[in-house]
């Protein structure tokens, strides 16, 4: 069975992945995440209700969302929505769907957006930021509402994404 060998081509390595993250405020946000927004902000607490809206609306596909079992639990994976599937791909949805954020296999991008995950839950405030993300694939920009909760040890984020075209 011959071998071929392409000298001249080299071994490929992965592209570097860069990511540019920007605080925005929530003035930047689309209407449809600021709607989500206020509701959080006005159940203030986590509970079915939030997620009635979010259907009753037809929003919940837009989003994403994130919780631990308990205070030594990590964040797993509860909900995908449309536009995370979209970038990152089905194959990669049904690999960390009901996994801790730490099997993601996106390292670095894991670890950037996961800061903003703790921050969101450890200040019961929206955060809104822009990403501009290349090395994952194809390149895209997105904005992303978060809200964040932490009650009794239990950690909760929901990401409300909107895919920018790519660049």
């Amino acid at each position: 069975m011959p071998v071929f060998h392409f000298p001249d081509q080299g071994t490929r390595r992965p592209a570097e992945v860069v990511i540019d993250t920007r605080r925005l405020t929530m003035r930047n946000a689309v209407d449809w995440q600021q709607q989500i927004v206020a509701e959080c902000r006005r159940q203030r607490t986590l509970t079915p209700a939030v997620f009635r809206f979010l259907k009753d609306s037809g929003l919940l596909d837009r989003c994403t969302f994130l919780a631990s079992d308990g205070p030594a639990e990590p964040l797993r994976f509860c909900y995908i929505g449309a536009p995370t599937v979209g970038v990152l791909g089905r194959g990669w949805a049904r690999s960390v769907l009901d996994q801790p954020v730490d099997r993601d296999p996106h390292t670095e991008f894991a670890r950037r957006v996961g800061a903003e995950y703790i921050e969101a839950m450890a200040g019961g405030e929206a955060l809104f930021n822009r990403f501009a993300v290349a090395g994952l694939g194809r390149p895209f920009d997105y904005v992303q509402a978060l809200f964040g909760w932490s009650d009794g040890g239990r950690r909760a984020v929901l990401a409300c994404i909107d895919v920018k075209a790519p660049h």
